[in-house]
């Protein structure tokens, strides 16, 4: 086999629980400063860097901006604090009427060479910000690195501040095709392409790559955006603009959003579509191609009472081989989970587009695939509600899983309910050896959190869920692609000599922390990675 594929026979999920950090020991009542205070009911309010050792959480209209200490992951006091630019300070909340400008939504991603911290506003701001110079401003105020700085007001300033006319809340990033999408209120996705240099604006297709290699140009506003005709015709290869793209055709709010960013072959590829995800509380789920503002396939549709709450997209690269039915949807009952594919696929009327969809609503979890040769889509339902109910906690509010997240290094994804309660599953795929009949995806859950033992010993708070994050422990931090190898002294990042590049190996490897960050403060955080004793890579 060759060894530039991916990594093939990684063991099981491992999970280890760090000590508990309860809110009454992080904010004791002996202390003179309250709590920050968190925005009820948003989606998520908490963010982890990949690169640099920062976690962020939204306390209103700010962000706080952590470094975990040590293996347990200690939030002591912030190192600073973000206080969030506006685009003006006249619109109003829908929320929340007396802090408008609070965030419903934080997310770190990648945009282009940069790694980026995007917040969505109830007043419809959308705020973002290179991690970079944050990571720099607290290193300049700690020059010794065995010294943490004190909270202070960060002087960071955004590099992209818009509005998008109502309460903000879903947020994606393609990173080849350097665009930045949020959904609203307003019942509308608000597409964001960045202008790129002139080096790389060009139509010329004999270098394709030029087109992606620009660098993303000055601080931009609402005044710096063309916005197109809705039938006027798009050229995805002019790039020597800012371009606004509106997508319209939800009917009620959209509370998530989600690009296929397809890196493993790049936005350069045959086929330069860029695909966007996206759903409704009317539980409508589209597929759009945004160059072209068209929905290319409608996944689900009006179901009851059901809400569509969550979506991300699956590449289908980085489902685990499966070769029996407990190593394809595991023990859990899901629909459509009862055989194996062996015959010949049926016609569906689906269109076809390359990855899956991970879809979730109130409390079910569905793998809704995008291959034509696979007419089955499995769906878990109510998977987090084996989980010990609190009477005071309000399910008609808190039951909603609306908050997935993605491994793709660990062929997993996270999905988290504001009830307190988070599933760890294994995205999947069929390996017929006879390569015959049709193919088939699925899912299995690996683990829950907290853990069982967590909710003997009282671990788990009687409180709602502000958020989930998950990234790369401090050791194994993710390489700009523009520096050098590096080193990881508490926390800061020491640039050294490039020794050889880090392989897929490597990255499969790679140990990652999981933090659930609670209303009242309370920090639950995990370590997880894949057993590696066994060998083997699969193209």
């Amino acid at each position: 086999m060759a060894s530039s594929g991916r990594p093939l026979g990684l063991g099981e999920l491992k999970i280890f629980p760090n000590a508990p950090q309860p809110s009454h020991q992080r904010f004791p009542s002996s202390l003179v400063s309250w709590p920050p205070e968190l925005g009820w009911y948003r989606n998520n309010l908490v963010a982890l860097s990949q690169y640099y050792n920062l976690f962020f959480v939204a306390s209103l209209d700010e962000i706080l901006v952590y470094q975990p200490i040590g293996h347990d992951q200690y939030l002591i006091n912030p190192c600073s604090t973000i206080k969030l630019a506006r685009s003006r300070n006249d619109f109003i909340g829908y929320m929340d009427a007396a802090n408008p400008h609070a965030i419903d939504q934080l997310v770190v991603a990648d945009l282009g060479l940069e790694e980026i911290l995007v917040a969505v506003c109830d007043d419809g701001d959308v705020v973002a910000y290179t991690t970079r110079p944050i990571q720099r401003e607290i290193d300049d105020r700690a020059p010794d690195p065995h010294y943490r700085p004190n909270n202070f007001d960060s002087q960071v300033r955004p590099f992209f501040i818009v509005n998008v006319g109502m309460s903000a809340w879903g947020i994606a990033v393609h990173k080849e095709a350097r665009m930045i999408a949020i959904s609203s209120n307003s019942k509308k996705i608000h597409v964001f392409a960045f202008a790129l240099n002139e080096s790389c604006s060009t139509p010329d297709t004999s270098s394709e790559t030029d087109i992606l290699d620009g660098e993303i140009l000055g601080i931009l506003n609402d005044e710096q955006w063309i916005r197109h005709r809705p039938y006027e015709m798009l050229d995805p290869k002019d790039r020597s603009n800012n371009i606004e793209i509106v997508l319209s055709n939800h009917w009620n709010n959209i509370p998530s959003i989600a690009f296929f960013n397809n890196n493993r072959h790049g936005y350069t590829s045959s086929d330069k579509t860029v695909y966007l995800v996206s759903t409704d509380i009317d539980h409508h789920t589209y597929v759009w191609d945004v160059w072209r503002r068209t929905v290319i396939t409608q996944l689900t549709a009006y179901s009851g009472d059901l809400r569509g709450w969550g979506v991300a997209c699956i590449d289908p690269y980085f489902c685990r081989p499966a070769f029996s039915i407990a190593e394809l949807y595991g023990t859990l009952d899901l629909k459509a989970a009862t055989s194996l594919p062996t015959s010949a696929p049926k016609p569906r009327q689906r269109a076809h587009f390359p990855f899956h969809v991970l879809h979730t609503d109130q409390c079910n979890i569905r793998l809704l695939t995008g291959d034509p040769n696979c007419r089955r889509d499995v769906s878990a339902t109510a998977p987090l509600r084996t989980y010990p109910q609190f009477e005071f906690l309000d399910p008609q509010s808190g039951e909603r899983l609306n908050m997935v997240l993605q491994v793709p290094e660990l062929e997993l994804a996270i999905v988290a309910d504001q009830m307190g309660r988070v599933a760890l599953l294994t995205l999947t795929r069929w390996v017929n050896s006879a390569g015959e009949g049709e193919n088939a995806y699925g899912f299995r859950f690996e683990h829950f959190v907290p853990l069982k033992a967590q909710e003997v010993e009282g671990a788990r708070p009687k409180s709602e869920l502000a958020g989930v994050a998950v990234g790369p422990v401090a050791g194994w931090l993710r390489r700009r692609e523009d520096e050098e190898d590096d080193e990881e002294v508490e926390g800061r990042v020491i640039l050294r000599p490039r020794k050889r590049r880090r392989t897929a190996f490597d990255d499969a490897r790679r140990r990652y922390r999981l933090l659930l960050y609670y209303m009242d403060h309370t920090v639950l955080s995990y370590e997880i990675w894949r057993r590696t004793e066994e060998f083997g890579f699969v193209e």
